[in-house]
């Protein structure tokens, strides 16, 4: 239950956090006025929180489908999306941030 309520509640989340971070680049380049974005889009916490919102979105959403296909092991998906979003939530850490 936990998943399906992370699933519709994170879609909105990364709907605004990724608008955010287009703004910031935008900022970046000088076509908007806005200073305060300009500091926000080289924050790594920020890019932290980001991933592994937009990883579990994803995996969670990969077995909301398999399940509609008819796969019934519920809480193996489940265990098996949480594990490897944090292997490759810990991977992107390690090798690229």
């Amino acid at each position: 239950m936990f998943s399906y309520y992370f699933l519709r509640l994170s879609g909105p989340v990364l709907i605004i956090l990724f608008g955010i971070k287009i703004l910031s680049g935008y900022a970046l380049t000088g076509r908007i006025d806005f200073k305060w974005l300009e500091k926000f889009h080289n924050e790594r916490i920020f890019d932290m929180l980001l991933l592994p919102l937009f990883l579990f979105h994803g995996f969670y959403g990969m077995r909301l489908f398999i399940l509609d296909l008819g796969f019934n092991k519920e809480k193996l998906l489940f265990w098996l999306s949480t594990i490897l979003s944090l292997i490759i939530y810990g991977l992107i850490y390690f090798f690229v941030l």
